[in-house]
């Protein structure tokens, strides 16, 4: 008989599991931190009236594609829906970015489901069913709400900017 092996019957099953309950811990945390991140940098931010541009506050540049062209870019308003969002001002977040709603829900839940894996060793995030339909979801998602934006703006008279 090895040495190493163990003689308790289920031994090497329980190890099996513990290393998995760590792993699942491991990929709560993944999930959880990043996503509550995001929503607590959302909270420090002060949206903008316009819309958008709120991603100044983070060091980020304004958008070329208002400044060179008058109109927004795909992810144009994002920052600013998600400040808003987090505030609860639902209506406002949506018109900066429809998906920017979305986004914030997103992580909310990610959030709560990965805290609860990491707090359990449960498989909260496995049950959410990630594949390649959410990045193409997300993909949509940002196109049809700039769509939205686009429209609903030169509707108003808000784009082009001169």
């Amino acid at each position: 008989m090895d040495p190493d092996a163990s003689s308790t019957p289920g031994a090497p099953a329980a190890d099996a599991r513990s290393c998995g309950i760590f792993g699942s811990r491991l990929a709560g945390l993944a999930v959880a931190a990043p996503c509550l991140a995001v929503l607590v940098t959302a909270v420090t931010l002060q949206p903008r009236t316009a819309g958008y541009g709120t991603a100044r506050e983070l060091g980020l540049p304004a958008c070329s594609w208002i400044t060179h062209r008058g109109y927004p870019c795909p992810t144009c308003g994002m920052t600013t829906s998600v400040a808003l969002s987090v505030r609860g001002r639902v209506g406002a977040a949506w018109r900066a970015h429809p998906f920017g709603v979305v986004l914030t829900v997103g992580a909310a839940v990610l959030t709560v489901a990965g805290i609860f894996q990491l707090v359990t060793g449960g498989q909260a995030l496995r049950k959410l069913r990630f594949g390649r339909w959410w990045v193409l979801g997300a993909v949509l998602g940002v196109l049809a709400g700039w769509g939205w934006m686009l429209a609903v703006g030169v509707a108003a008279g808000k784009w082009p900017i001169d």
